[in-house]
């Protein structure tokens, strides 16, 4: 998996309005008349009954006369209805509560009293759209610029209006037709300064990732105007801020659109440096492209260049493990995951290291050796910081992973995957028995996986459901800290560490004196963890207090000791016979066993 460098975190990447209008053009061209009625009765099949009315309307092609004027008129109108809509905004603002408690009618995330202007902002939202789409570039830039100014506005709460409330406007699009308007209505002389100052303050109003030239560019299917020019002054601009890293980012982007993959190469290696991001752009030109040997060859130069404590390389390795995939370069492929983890630590570059491994033995000594590696991490943390080349901060919309994510939870997993259960127990056995969620306490992982395999899950009937579900929770926690870009992504690390462990438990070998050990250290920690919960009387935890007692019991019946079980959950329902919550969690425990 490599890092697609052009997407924000949690922001999905999208097809371009100037993709998109291309890829119809290409398909009315290759399509017949009868393909073209088959596939308008199939969208009219899929019509709801109340949008059918608008769906004929809007198969008429070219609005008669009348129509045009009226639309015209409705324009004219525009920038004046976006001026009675913020003042009908000062108007809420003065009749809104004066007291904060009356604030608590309103969602957190909600428009508050600002409730009844969605809809008419949402309309001139599509009214601004169309005047862009018309070519009236003047009225669109005005329109857009009003709309964003009133966006920004909120009342001494903090209760305004925001991108969030509008489900049916595309924000980031609509802010690249505001900037490709004024692009459009400005001087090809004061250009680059016309952008800088807009794309900097849009950066600002923080909707979406950061503003880039190549959106300002497909947001219409007509080229930009003077774009060759343009581009120099516009670098030749950025080269001048050096302190600004919103200009090093819009730097890198303007040499790889006009000069390509030389131009990236050349920015990656001059300056001594200054821009390590570069040889990152770089990769993924060249990935894209379809050139793994050139993949390969700029990744090694890339981490020869480099520093060695730099995050930023494990950017870089990823790149070179793809391209080795794809040349079918085992070793390389190896070395690249190592390098890749030891930059920036993390699950997803664990799993992909163990990946590595052809058969159980050989990906448990992996595990090992990357277990090794973590605890010198962790020996050092101060190797975590920020360097000093890594300053200024990364604007926002370069995310900050590759993010290292070194802790104990971590180094728990590299030791269980590695058959390390030794180090694992003992790590385990000395943490805390509450913050099992946390990240430096690999208790919450190692008990119930200990738990999982003293169970006999490769027995016929499966795993007993209690301890199932202790180790499915534990699982999605150690998740947690993961930084995600879809929920796809999400999906496959959860399956491919499902996978991981189920390759791992039939291997586990542990031998019995050490089995009994393990079973009552177990139990000790689960005691101490539920009376610690149940006596701080943190009740949000008495059902994790309950189900893990619960999942002890149904070890202790696998393992042939059957009346060690109820005996286990009668001395708790002794020892707390007035906290009647926990009592219910634990009838409600052992019902669904």
């Amino acid at each position: 998996m490599t890092p697609d460098v052009e997407q924000q975190e949690g922001w999905k990447p999208r097809l371009s309005l100037k993709s998109f209008w291309g890829a119809v053009e290409t398909r009315l061209g290759a399509s017949s008349l009868e393909d073209l009625r088959t596939v308008l009765r199939a969208m009219a099949s899929h019509v709801h009954p109340s949008e059918r009315q608008s769906f004929l309307d809007s198969l008429t092609p070219v609005p008669d006369d009348r129509q045009q004027e009226l639309e015209h008129a409705l324009q004219d109108k525009l920038l004046a209805d976006i001026t009675e809509q913020v003042q009908r905004f000062e108007e809420l603002q003065d009749e809104a509560p004066s007291d904060w408690d009356e604030y608590d009618q309103y969602e957190d995330s909600g428009p508050g009293p600002y409730a009844e202007l969605v809809a008419p902002v949402t309309a001139l939202f599509r009214r601004a759209q169309r005047a862009f789409e018309r070519g009236r570039w003047p009225l669109a830039r005005d329109a857009y610029r009003a709309l964003f100014e009133l966006l920004q506005r909120e009342d001494d709460y903090g209760l305004g209006l925001r991108p969030e409330h509008f489900g049916e406007v595309d924000v980031p699009e609509a802010r690249a037709r505001y900037l490709c308007a004024l692009y459009r209505t400005t001087p090809p002389a004061r250009r680059a300064e016309a952008l800088w100052a807009a794309m900097k303050e849009a950066d600002r109003w923080s909707f979406g990732p950061r503003p880039k030239l190549q959106e300002v560019s497909d947001i219409s299917p007509e080229p930009l105007p003077e774009l060759e020019a343009f581009l120099s002054d516009w670098e030749a601009l950025l080269r001048k801020q050096e302190d600004d890293s919103e200009a090093e980012a819009w730097l890198r982007e303007a040499v790889g659109l006009s000069r390509g993959a030389e131009g990236l190469r050349e920015l990656a290696r001059a300056g001594r440096g200054r821009h390590p991001r570069a040889w990152v752009d770089l990769l993924a030109l060249l990935e894209r492209e379809g050139q793994p040997r050139e993949v390969l060859d700029t990744a090694h130069e890339a981490l020869k260049a480099l520093p060695a404590r730099l995050p930023l390389r494990a950017w870089v390795a990823d790149f070179l493990a793809t391209a080795a995939e794809r040349l079918a370069r085992p070793e390389q492929v190896r070395e690249a995951r190592w390098e890749s983890l030891v930059a920036s630590p993390d699950l997803r570059r664990l799993l992909e290291l163990r990946d590595c491994g052809k058969t159980e033995p050989e990906r448990a000594r992996l595990m090992k050796r990357a277990a090794r590696q973590l605890e010198k991490a962790l020996a050092r943390p101060d190797d975590t910081g920020p360097m000093p080349w890594e300053e200024p901060p990364l604007p926002r919309g370069e995310r900050d992973e590759p993010y290292p994510r070194l802790d104990e939870v971590l180094l728990a997993h590299a030791r269980l995957l590695g058959h390390d259960w030794q180090a694992a127990w003992k790590s385990a056995a000395n943490a805390k028995v509450l913050g099992w969620s946390d990240n430096d306490n690999p208790q919450g992982l190692v008990v119930p996986f200990l738990l999982l395999w003293l169970s006999g899950p490769s027995s016929p009937e499966g795993p007993p459901r209690s301890v199932e579900e202790l180790w499915r929770t534990a699982l999605e926690n150690s998740l947690e800290d993961e930084p995600w870009t879809t929920e796809e992504a999400e999906r496959e690390l959860s399956e491919r560490l499902s996978r991981a462990y189920a390759e791992v438990l039939p291997a586990f070998s542990v031998s019995r004196p050490r089995q009994e050990e393990l079973s009552e250290g177990c139990l000790t920690v689960a005691r101490e963890r539920a009376r610690a919960i149940v006596r701080e009387k943190h009740r949000r935890s008495y059902g994790k207090a309950a189900l893990l007692l619960a999942a002890c019991a149904e070890v202790l019946q696998r393992r042939g000791q059957p009346a060690r079980a109820p005996e286990l959950l009668h001395r708790f329902r002794e020892e707390f016979p007035r906290h009647s919550a926990f009592q219910a969690e634990l009838d409600a425990a052992m019902h669904q066993r």
